[in-house]
């Protein structure tokens, strides 16, 4: 009667045991790709139910040089019987020949103090170089026969003997019977280019009227004020300012002997006064929006250029219509 116990309850820790068993498999979907070529590696393990278990996963590389490029989430399914199948899908390449093994995937099952892991089989892939071209075997090498110049027409050059005799036909009829400069008359003539002073002169009167600095506006104020000064030394001294910082500007105006001392020290202040309040939020007192005003005026007004003399008026209109 023992016996018949001891054999039944081994029959059935061998059934049980057959129970928990866990299939792990790890197959690419080719066995051979060419180098660069992808391909797709699948892993996947059938779990039964009611067992708590963990698949294994790659991350950066299967094998030495068989590279995961991409691996979209894990896919688990409960199938019929109430087990859960759980793939993963890699994409993977190779960028050197060889054939190469992959290791076994795993699953590992933790039960208290014991663990236990169920591994696939070891999976292989052969990486194939592409066929090329085989060696030319010729003792002499010679370059490629270079295109042959097609001999050029009469007809093809013709047209450019009737534009080249046109050309020079109507050249001689403008040289022959119009005035000098035929097309000056057909030409709007520019007007003068006024002189930088006036321009920035009108710029801060209309700042003036704006009344930015007395309805709060104080750095669009300064920001307009600079963008003035800084035109106003281009179209001047044709120091290009608007694209340089305070400090080169200055340097360029020393640089270039325009300015006197005061001159420079007036100029830099302003621009430097303008710079803290646009880029480092200062706010200076309500008393330094007016004088800064004042010593653009100032500024323009000792370094514009002299008025002309009647007498370099007409200097320069004999130079005009000469």
């Amino acid at each position: 009667m023992r016996r018949t116990y001891l054999l039944v309850t081994l029959i059935s820790l061998l059934l049980s045991a057959k129970g928990q068993e866990i299939n792990v498999t790890s197959l690419p979907d080719t066995t051979s790709i060419l180098i660069g070529d992808q391909t797709g590696f699948t892993v996947s393990a059938t779990i039964p139910a009611g067992i708590i278990a963990s698949l294994s996963s790659a991350a950066d590389t299967l094998a030495g040089k068989i590279i995961i490029l991409g691996k979209p989430g894990r896919d688990t399914i409960l199938t019929e019987g109430g087990d859960i199948m759980v793939t993963d899908r890699y994409l993977i390449t190779a960028f050197d020949s060889g054939n190469y093994e992959i290791p076994p995937f795993y699953v590992e099952v933790i039960s208290g103090d014991s663990l236990k892991r169920f591994y696939s089989d070891y999976s292989f892939i052969k990486v194939e170089r592409p066929a090329v071209t085989p060696a030319d075997t010729t003792d002499v090498i010679f370059d490629i026969v270079p295109p042959r110049d097609a001999p050029v027409t009469f007809g093809e050059i013709l047209p450019w003997l009737i534009i080249a005799a046109f050309s020079t036909l109507l050249f001689w009829l403008l040289a022959r019977f119009l005035p000098r400069n035929p097309l000056r008359r057909f030409v709007k003539p520019q007007p003068p280019r006024e002189p930088a002073h006036v321009i920035a002169l009108r710029e801060l009167n209309s700042l003036k009227e704006e009344e930015l600095w007395q309805k709060g506006e104080i750095k669009h104020y300064y920001s307009r004020l600079s963008d003035i000064m800084r035109r106003y030394i281009d179209n001047r001294y044709g120091i290009m300012s608007p694209e340089l910082t305070t400090d080169e500007t200055v340097r360029m105006l020393h640089k270039a002997s325009v300015l006197k001392q005061n001159e420079l020290s007036l100029v830099k202040e302003l621009l430097s006064l303008s710079d803290m309040v646009k880029f480092a939020k200062y706010l200076p007192g309500g008393e330094m929006h007016e004088i800064s005003f004042n010593d653009a005026m100032k500024f323009v007004d000792i370094t514009r250029e002299p008025d002309l003399t009647a007498e370099d008026t007409s200097t320069t209109k004999g130079g005009e219509n000469a």
